[in-house]
C-alpha cells in the first residue's frame, strides 16, 4: 500500500457544537458540516440505522484535519480511559506547551495534569475534550 497522507482523525461526540467551540480554542475552523442517514450510511459504518451528524475542522497551519460525528439516534456517553482498549487521542505538537497550558487553563479546557517532561527534553500535557477525548500537546526538546 502507498500511503498518500494522513488525511483525518475522528472523534465521536456527544454535541457537535460543543465540541467544535473546545477544537476552535486549538485553532480548528470549520471545513463543512453535513448529515448522513440512510442504508448507505448504515452499511458503511455497520450501525443500523446510522443517522449521523459530520462536522469536518482543519487547521489554517495545515495537518490532519479533524472529523466530529455525532450518532443523532444513539445514547450519548464518554471517552474510555487512556488504559482501556481503543482508547486513542491526537497530539498537537505545539512551541510552548507551558503557555498552551496556561492559557487553556484559562479558557476552562480540563488539563489530566500539568506538564511534564521526560528523559529526552520532551514536554507534553494531556487534556480532555468535552467528552473525555483525549488531546497531548507536545514540545520538541531545544
Amino acid at each position: 500500500m502507498k500511503i498518500v497522507r494522513f488525511d483525518h482523525t475522528s472523534f465521536t461526540v456527544n454535541d457537535i457544537e460543543q465540541s467544535n467551540e473546545f477544537f476552535a480554542k486549538l485553532g480548528y475552523e470549520p471545513h463543512k458540516s453535513y448529515v448522513s442517514a440512510g442504508p448507505d450510511a448504515e452499511e458503511g459504518v455497520g450501525v443500523p440505522g446510522a443517522d449521523i451528524e459530520i462536522s469536518w475542522l482543519k487547521h489554517p497551519d495545515g495537518g490532519p484535519m479533524l472529523e466530529l460525528l455525532r450518532y443523532r439516534n444513539e445514547p450519548g456517553g464518554s471517552a474510555a480511559l487512556n488504559s482501556q482498549v481503543g482508547a486513542a487521542h491526537i497530539c498537537l505538537c505545539v512551541e510552548d506547551v507551558e503557555a498552551e497550558y496556561e492559557r487553556l487553563s484559562g479558557d476552562g479546557v480540563n488539563f489530566i495534569s500539568a506538564p511534564h517532561a521526560d528523559e529526552f527534553g520532551v514536554r507534553w500535557v494531556y487534556m480532555r475534550d468535552p467528552d473525555g477525548n483525549v488531546v497531548e500537546l507536545l514540545q520538541d526538546p531545544a
